[in-house]
C-alpha cells in the first residue's frame, strides 16, 4: 500500500512538472521574438548572442564560417546555425523545437505558425535564409555545373561537417559519409570534380579521397587536381572528425590520404 501511495505521488509531482505553466511562459515569451525578427538576420544573430554566450564556430576555409548556437527557455529549445563570409552574416538555417505533449504542441505550433510551415503530421520545418548560396559550388569552380538536388545538398553544410567513416556508440557511419555512400554509385568525373569544390570541407574532402582513390579516372586532370587538393588542405588545415565516441580535429591531408586507401561500406 505504501509502495503504491509513493508511486501515486510520484505520477502526480510528474503531471505537475509537464504542466508547469511559468515554462509555457517563457516559451511563448521566446518564440514570439524569434517570429518577431526571423525576417531580420542581423537581429537574429544578436538576440542569439544575448542567450548564448558559448556558441560553437566551424571554420568552412575561403572565407566562409558557421556559428551554431543553441538557447532554451521552458521546455523547448530552438537551434540556429549563422553562416558567414569574412565578417558578413549571409545566411543561417533555423531549427524549432517543438514539446512531447500533445495538447502543448498544439498550443506552440500556432504560436509558430506565423513565420513557419507547419507539416500535415503536426511538425515544424527549418526556416532556411539565403541558404541556396551553400548548395553551389565556391567561385573558384569554372567547369559546367550540374544541377542536382542530391549533389546541391551534399555540397552543403547540413550533409554533415564531421569528416571521416564511422564514429559514436554504434560505431555508425558519419551522415556525411553515408550520404556520400548514397550518391556514390550516381557520381561520374565531373560530379566528383564538382564536389571537390564543395562549401562543406567535409564534402570537399570525401571527394579528393575518391580521386586519391580511384587516379586512373582523372590522368588528364591530374595536375589541376593536384594543386587544387592543396589549396583544399591548406585552407582548412584540421577537420572535424570521430574516433570511437571521442570527436576531435585532425589534420586534413593526413586522414584524406589515409581514408583513400581504404573502402568504407
Amino acid at each position: 500500500m505504501r509502495n503504491f501511495l509513493i508511486i501515486i505521488l510520484i505520477l502526480q509531482f510528474g503531471n505537475m512538472y509537464s504542466q508547469n505553466p511559468f515554462w509555457t511562459g517563457e516559451d511563448k515569451q521566446m518564440i514570439k521574438k524569434i517570429v518577431e525578427l526571423v525576417d531580420s538576420p542581423e537581429k537574429l544573430n544578436e538576440y542569439f548572442s544575448e542567450k548564448n554566450k558559448s556558441p560553437r564556430n566551424s571554420r568552412l576555409g575561403f572565407g566562409y564560417w558557421t556559428k551554431s548556437s543553441r538557447i532554451g527557455a521552458g521546455y523547448i529549445g530552438i537551434s540556429c546555425d549563422f553562416y558567414f563570409f569574412k565578417d558578413s552574416l549571409i545566411s543561417y538555417v533555423l531549427k524549432p523545437e517543438l514539446p512531447e505533449n500533445k495538447r502543448k504542441k498544439k498550443k506552440y505550433l500556432e504560436w509558430f505558425s506565423d513565420k513557419f510551415e507547419i507539416t500535415d503530421d503536426l511538425e515544424i520545418k527549418p526556416k532556411y535564409y539565403n541558404y541556396d548560396i551553400f548548395k553551389k559550388p565556391l567561385k573558384e569552380y569554372k567547369r559546367e555545373l550540374i544541377n542536382d538536388e542530391q549533389i546541391a545538398y551534399y555540397m552543403s553544410p547540413e550533409s554533415g561537417l564531421y569528416y571521416g567513416g564511422r564514429g559514436g556508440f554504434s560505431m555508425s557511419l558519419l551522415q556525411n559519409r553515408k550520404l556520400f555512400i548514397e550518391l556514390e554509385s550516381s557520381l561520374n568525373k565531373e560530379a566528383i570534380i564538382q564536389l571537390m569544390y564543395s562549401k562543406n570541407p567535409a564534402s570537399r574532402l570525401t571527394a579528393i579521397e575518391y580521386y586519391l582513390r580511384n587516379p586512373e579516372l582523372f590522368i588528364q586532370e591530374k595536375e589541376e587536381l593536384d594543386k587544387w587538393s592543396e589549396i583544399v588542405f591548406m585552407q582548412v588545415p584540421f577537420i572535424r572528425t570521430l574516433n570511437g565516441c571521442f570527436g576531435g580535429m585532425e589534420n586534413s591531408k593526413e586522414i584524406t590520404q589515409r581514408y583513400s586507401k581504404i573502402k568504407i561500406e
